[in-house]
């Protein structure tokens, strides 16, 4: 058996907030099999290696000064009500199976 060509799937990452992206395979870029590193829209690099478009994509993110917004505090969960819930549902959602069966005399 022959060798099948290598998969052409799109890949994405991006940084929307500062208009910073890496690509392959998609609309804005070649379809030549490089990744891109995209800025303000403008070609700033093209490799062939994902680790190597990725430290380019990283300097640029570290000179922009960028930095995620803060996540917010989840509230504290109860796990033991939790699974308790989830159990109550499963053993509901499967009732059907705990229904009596016979014939006559039995209810």
């Amino acid at each position: 058996m022959g060798k099948r060509p290598p998969e052409r799937t799109a890949y994405k990452q991006s940084i929307p907030a500062i208009g910073l992206s890496l690509e392959r395979y998609t609309n804005s870029v070649p379809n030549d099999g490089s990744y891109y590193v995209l800025h303000g829209g403008q070609v700033k690099g093209r490799f062939r290696t994902k680790s190597a478009a990725l430290d380019l994509y990283r300097s640029i993110v570290r000179e922009s000064g960028f930095s995620p917004p803060p996540v917010e505090a989840e509230t504290q969960r109860d796990e033991a009500l939790e699974r308790y819930l989830d159990q109550k549902a499963a053993y509901w959602a499967d009732s059907h199976k705990h229904v009596r069966r016979g014939g006559k005399g039995r209810f």
